[in-house]
């Protein structure tokens, strides 16, 4: 019997799905991950996997290119994105909670996002 190996998110993750730096999408803690490919660039592409019910609006692309993939970019949260993130995104308390820890973030530096943060 094959085992499978993937990384299962402890903190979540910014999608940047249109190219725009403050147009953030939040993939959750808990999501699987799975290696795909490194790249010499400094980079590692990984797949996730989605189950969707029912029927959603896509354009289907008929590329030449047979292996085209178009991957969107995914970071952990960084101290400048936080104040956005929490104005204009739902993040839970406990994915808050994670992301300050993964950070390092002292309660120092949570006290200046939170007088830095625009109502």
């Amino acid at each position: 019997m094959s085992k499978t190996t993937y990384l299962k998110l402890q903190e979540p993750l910014l999608l940047d799905a249109e190219g725009k730096s403050q147009d953030f999408h939040v993939l959750p803690v808990g999501t699987a991950l799975y290696k795909d490919r490194e790249f010499p660039e400094g980079f590692t592409r990984y797949i996730v996997y989605l189950n969707i019910k029912s029927e959603f609006a896509a354009e289907q692309i008929v590329s030449d290119k047979p292996n085209l993939i178009d991957p969107i970019w995914g970071h952990p949260v960084q101290r400048d994105d936080l104040p956005f993130l929490m104005a204009n995104t739902p993040v839970s308390k406990d994915d808050l909670v994670r992301i300050l820890k993964a950070r390092k973030m002292t309660r120092e530096d949570l006290a200046q996002i939170v007088r830095e943060w625009k109502e």
